[in-house]
Parts: structure tokens; sequence; C-alpha cells
């Protein structure tokens, strides 16, 4: 893709190539033995985060799932039918070479933002299944730069880099995370009738991602723009990190360690117990 067609492409798949252009210059200056670090997702090391960012890819190219028989170890972390199929593609990379796991990467990045180029509009909008049920292609592709973000920020957590979550990319991605919030409040932490949740992120420099929503309860919840003038039931105020790593299961929140609770602190301890969404 050009960068006169990123201009006219899609938010999505721009953001997209922009993501797997942060991914390739993140793992282009690791170290050989930084693609064997565990990360916080269990079994899995940061080699393994890139066999499944290209599994997928490969996938969506229209290549078949490998058929292979899971090992009995991943059972202990493969719950559900997508993380079965995203195991596979792992199982299957482990024996690349560290240079050929990367090339397979920039291959089918390569491959996938041809084809991204090429889809029509009609494309873009053709429903199909995804990990949030069955949507338009566009919004299935603001799920990949979503999950691509996530995972750029796992490599970096699992070697010690700070992370990189702002930028207009991260602000795009975010908002899978800020769409999860009414569920998160009221079926998660079962907020009541009345309830008006403040979420804040702060942070000061390009890498962090600040921002603030309410969620109201009234019947059900909903997002809903702050109102300073409005009683507020709770209010928890995360650091970037802690906000994207908590509701992506990575860590389990709790005050004082990258966020503060003022207000209701058993209700703002529910949602903290709460915040994992992701599959």
């Amino acid at each position: 893709m050009d960068s006169e067609s990123s201009d006219t492409a899609p938010v999505e798949v721009r953001h997209l190539v922009q993501q797997w252009k942060r991914l390739d210059e993140v793992l282009a200056g690791l170290k050989k033995d930084d693609w064997t670090a565990a990360t916080a997702l269990p079994g899995w090391t940061v080699r393994d985060i890139v066999a499944h960012i290209a599994g997928t890819e490969h996938m969506l190219a229209g290549e078949p799932v490998p058929d292979i028989e899971l090992p009995e170890s991943a059972r202990e972390y493969v719950h559900n039918p997508i993380g079965e199929l995203n195991e596979k593609f792992v199982q299957e990379a482990r024996s690349l070479a560290v240079e050929d796991a990367f090339s397979d990467f920039r291959e089918v990045v390569a491959e996938r933002t041809e084809q991204l180029a090429e889809l029509s509009g009609v494309d873009l909008e053709a429903e199909t299944d995804s990990p949030v049920g069955r949507v338009p292609y566009r919004r299935f592709m603001g799920v990949r730069v979503f999950d691509c973000w996530v995972h750029e920020d796992d490599i970096r957590q699992a070697l010690g880099m700070k992370h990189h979550l702002g930028g207009d990319t991260g602000r795009f991605a975010v908002e899978e995370i800020v769409r999860a919030l009414p569920r998160i409040v009221g079926n998660g932490a079962g907020a009541p009738d009345g309830s008006r949740v403040r979420f804040r992120v702060v942070g000061e420099d390009d890498a962090d991602l600040p921002l603030a929503t309410d969620v109201v309860v009234d019947g059900r919840a909903r997002l809903a723009d702050v109102d300073d003038a409005a009683r507020t039931t709770v209010e928890l105020v995360f650091d970037t990190a802690t906000f994207v790593r908590a509701t992506t299961g990575r860590i389990t929140a709790e005050p004082g360690r990258g966020v503060e609770v003022s207000g209701d602190e058993d209700l703002g301890r529910a949602i903290l117990g709460s915040l994992a969404f992701t599959i």
C-alpha cells in the first residue's frame, strides 16, 4: 500500500497497516534471546505472540488452519474454540528458527497489506464472523488493530520496555475498551440503577492515552459524556498501562497500584474485579 493509497484507505485499514509497521520496528530491534521471553499470556513467549499475529493474517489471507493436535500442556490455558484456533498456528510455528518466524510475519503482513488495498467498498461492508460477532469486514479490521496494539504492549512488557500505547493508532484502538465499559459496569460489577461511574486515564507523554468518560446506569449501563456537575458514585483514575493491561486481562488492578478509587469503594472494587473483557 503506497502513501497515496493509505491516505484514501478506510481508517481501520490505515491504522492496521500502521500498527504492523510499529510491530515490525519493535521486532527488528530484538535480540535472539528476547524471542523466547515469557509474556503475560499463559504458555506464550514473544515468538508465540508473533506466530499468533501472523497466523491470524494467514487465515484471513485464505490459508487453512493447521490440522494438528494440540499438546496436553496447551489445555491448561486454551479454554475456547478461538483459543484453540490461535494455538494451532502457534504450535505449528514453534519449529521455525527466529529469523524464519520474523520473515513469515513480514511476508504475510505484506500480502495482507496488498489484499486490503484492493478491497472495494462492498467488500468492506460485507458481513463476516469475528471475535465480536458477525460484523462488517471493516469493523473486524478495527478489532485486528486492537489485537495487534495490545500484543505490541505484551512484547514490550515482557522485555521491560516502556509501553507505547499512545498516538493516533492507540487512540483508535482504545475505543474497543471504551465500548466495553458499560458491560463491565452493568453486567460484570452489577452497578445499581442511578450509578454514575467515571473512568479517567492519565498520562503526560506521547506513549500515554489520557481520556475520560462516564458510564451511567439507568435501566441499563451506557456511556455518557463527563459531567462535572453530576454526582459521581465512584471514580477510577488509571495510568495508561494499568488501564489497558487490566481490561485485557494481563493484570488484576488494585487500588494504589496504577489506579486510585474514590467514592463507593465497594462498587469500585467490584468494577476492578470485572475489568477483563477480552477472550
